[in-house]
């Protein structure tokens, strides 16, 4: 198999991005330092803030951060990526902001336990405490790993959710597609940091067989709400969101699928640093946008 050419794949941009990110890596990769690079380049990228009101709330035992929209139609509820280990609310709050400002819906970022101190299915079981507690018409979205938990609890609490947005979605036991051999040495995620994720979410269990472990390993995609599944070229997890979307449509649902060309896994958070990042950034926006205007067919 040859393997991608990165080089011309990506944009000259992405790569001055990529090395900018390179250099927060620690010469100890413990998870208490990754975690702590992790944020110290979130906190080095944030750009200059639009004005929105937000506000911290617990719900249940879950710390929450809501964000004000000027047309708040629909609730946003974010769940952050970093394979279940790493981040929090500082990570994505420039992002939660932005789509704020850019959709005027309330986003409410929910501050998930991390594992391996929390192994699974805490990370579900906040998730879905928050969903409980809330009486909106609810829009789940999230980026990797945040996409698992938007995508799992849709699958749970298909009639309360209003439609669901999943950024480069991990959804799917690591290996199972093609992408994630194509593009095991992709940048930023490769096929052996899956991996270690995996093990740090499982914290020793056995894998369990079902849709609340990985949403692609459930049988039932009836009746679910809309979708806007967006995946990057580059990415070990492409395959899994393109299954996503099929499932979707052929069990007659409306699915919509934005494959970006020339970018990488968690290319969002370069969105200040690459035009295609930036367009990317945009087509979520649009899509959160429509999902808030959706009808259900007569």
């Amino acid at each position: 198999m040859t393997k991608p050419d990165y080089s011309n794949l990506l944009a000259r941009d992405i790569h001055e991005y990529l090395a900018y990110n390179a250099g927060f890596m620690p010469k100890d990769p413990s998870l208490e330092n990754i975690r702590k690079a992790y944020l110290d380049f979130c906190a080095s990228i944030q750009p200059a803030l639009p004005e929105i009101r937000y506000t911290d709330k617990a719900i249940g035992t879950v710390p929450t951060r809501r964000y004000h929209g000027n047309n708040p139609s629909a609730l946003v509820v974010y769940f952050h990526g970093g394979g279940f280990a790493l981040g929090n609310l500082e990570s994505h709050h420039a992002i939660c902001m932005e789509i704020c400002d850019k959709t005027g819906l309330d986003i409410l970022a929910v501050d998930y336990r991390l594992a391996p101190e929390h192994p699974f299915p805490a990370q579900l079981e906040d998730a879905l405490m928050v969903i409980d507690a809330l009486d909106e018409k609810l829009i789940l979205a999230g980026d990797s790993a945040g996409a698992t938990l938007a995508a799992s609890a849709t699958l749970k609490r298909r009639d309360k959710v209003h439609g669901h947005m999943l950024i480069y979605p991990w959804l799917d036991t690591p290996g199972e597609h093609e992408s994630f051999k194509t593009h095991a040495e992709a940048p930023i995620l490769t096929a052996t940091a899956i991996r270690e994720f995996e093990a740090l979410r499982l914290g020793g269990q056995p894998r369990p067989n079902n849709a609340d472990y990985f949403p692609l390993m459930g049988d039932d995609f009836n009746n679910l709400p809309p979708s806007y599944i967006s995946i990057a070229a580059c990415d070990p997890l492409h395959d899994e969101g393109v299954l996503y979307n099929t499932l979707h449509l052929f069990s007659g649902g409306e699915s919509v699928l934005m494959e970006e060309e020339g970018l990488m896994h968690g290319h969002m958070h370069a969105r200040h640093h690459a035009a295609r990042a930036a367009a990317a950034f945009e087509h979520i926006c649009e899509g959160l946008s429509n999902l808030a205007n959706w009808e259900s067919p007569v």
